[in-house]
């Protein structure tokens, strides 16, 4: 699979020096979501919460609120192609796992999974020759399902291990890595049977109060407050055939899969290279006409491949303009004329609205929060959605 991709260092505030650091920076939690643009990005698919929602749903819960505050609502989870933010996604599970009181979601989560709910990732699964095989090429198609998380594939004695990295330091870390090692264990058992379990499960974080889930649920040793996030699978499971497996089948799937992914890479590239753009830009934000003229292309095409991405170019303006404010008005003192400034915002009365529709609050009342907020809303520039009757 491919590993993390490269980011961009983080583009200095506009005018080049940098803002006051106050109490509040020093104490703010280490999980705090870091000030990047692409963490307001629509580039996962809905896959997740739409089990969420559905775990939910079985237990008299209805999300549908929590949605509509990102700018959501039900049946967007259900169209071929939605892209959705980590912002967005981040926000409704801590909703979820505040609304169901159960810090173990996530396990709950991933055991309704079957390997038909990955689409064509999960049909690719299911005809690859092997396990080892199908791990492999899940692993290098893990966007396509959705997730929140990268990873890579580690040769250990006796087997190999597949490592998990969050791309943003989180505090949903412990849900992400549940969910995700819960469902590669639950699309393993989809197709190998239910006698199916890894070798060994290893989590950095400390024992939860619900701990005794993991060993139900992975039947295997699993060790807590380990260095890295792994989940180990033995060589007598991975070299076992896969009784749905079809040669012509897998090809015609892989090569969907590899035309989807090398045009989603495209895209994205695109998508990063813009917002890093208008960060460096900022107060000053570029025209939509200037962005396409240093990428040789058409006002058009620039817009029409941002759409093709699920977004727009004021939403990338917002989404970086949301990530800057956040930083400026919560780990310093600048005074607010100053950071509407920075933003490019007119006046002091333009933040305010800004930070009103992004966060649900004012600027005063954001900085006073020990952290930023856990509820704040999806890619600026998003409309809200009006749930279908």
């Amino acid at each position: 699979m491919d590993g993390p991709r490269a980011r961009e260092p983080r583009p200095a505030p506009a005018g080049g020096d940098a803002h006051p650091a106050s109490a509040r920076a020093a104490s703010r939690p280490p999980d705090a979501v870091p000030a990047d643009p692409r963490h307001g990005s629509a580039t996962l698919t809905p896959h997740l919460l739409r089990h969420l929602v559905l775990v939910a749903a079985g237990r008299g819960c209805d999300l549908g609120p929590a949605l509509e505050r990102v700018g959501l609502c039900g049946s967007d989870l259900e169209l071929v192609g939605r892209r959705i933010s980590y912002r967005q996604a981040s926000s409704v599970i801590r909703a979820a796992i505040r609304e169901l009181d159960d810090p173990g979601l996530g396990l709950a989560v991933a055991r309704r999974q079957r390997a038909t709910s990955w689409g064509l990732v999960g049909f690719a699964l299911l005809a690859s020759p092997t396990l080892r095989d199908a791990l492999a090429l899940g692993l290098r198609h893990h966007g396509a399902g959705g997730s929140m998380l990268d990873y890579r594939l580690r040769p250990v004695p006796g087997g190999t291990a597949v490592l998990a990295a969050p791309r943003f330091s989180d505090s949903l870390r412990a849900f992400l890595l549940e969910e995700a090692f819960g469902s590669i264990v639950a699309l393993a058992r989809d197709a190998l049977g239910p006698c199916f379990a890894p070798r060994a499960v290893s989590v950095r974080h400390s024992r939860p109060a619900y701990g005794a889930r993991y060993e139900q649920w992975f039947a295997c040793p699993v060790a807590f407050g380990a260095r890295e996030d792994r989940l180990d699978f033995p060589d007598a499971w991975l070299d076992h055939p896969l009784p749905g497996a079809d040669a012509y089948a897998l090809a015609q799937t892989v090569r969907l899969l590899d035309a989807a992914r090398a045009r989603d890479r495209r895209d994205q590239d695109l998508v990063e290279e813009v917002e890093v753009a208008v960060a460096r830009s900022l107060p000053r934000v570029p025209t939509l006409a200037r962005q396409a003229l240093a990428r040789g292309m058409s006002e058009r095409t620039l817009r029409r491949r941002l759409a093709a991405h699920g977004t727009t170019y004021q939403a990338l303006v917002d989404s970086v303009r949301l990530v800057r404010a956040e930083e400026l008005i919560t780990t310093g003192d600048l005074p607010f004329p100053q950071v509407a400034a920075r933003l490019g915002f007119g006046d002091t009365r333009a933040l305010r609205r800004a930070v009103a529709r992004w966060f649900g609050t004012s600027p005063s009342a954001l900085r006073r929060s020990p952290a930023a907020p856990v509820t704040s809303g999806g890619p600026a520039g998003t409309p809200p959605c009006t749930p279908s009757r």
